[in-house]
């Protein structure tokens, strides 16, 4: 259950820093995805798997022209 511990609070009351205080809390981390793991910066398993698909289906298509003809 959530608990509001400020319900008389305005927006309107709060300074420029305490927004800003507040922003910068409930952003996530402003750091790229390469600087978080550089490790793994070069490995797209996205583009391997769509190739590796495709590839497939240029197998089972060229195995079913095969056999109708």
């Amino acid at each position: 259950m959530l608990i509001n511990h400020e319900p008389d609070r305005n927006i309107e009351d709060l300074t420029d820093p305490e927004i800003y205080d507040a922003i910068r809390y409930l952003e996530p981390d402003p750091k790229s995805a390469k600087e978080t793991d550089a490790d793994d910066q070069d490995n797209d398993h996205g583009v391997v798997i769509c190739v590796v698909l495709y590839g497939v289906l240029f197998v089972c298509l060229a195995f079913v022209w095969c056999y109708w003809r």
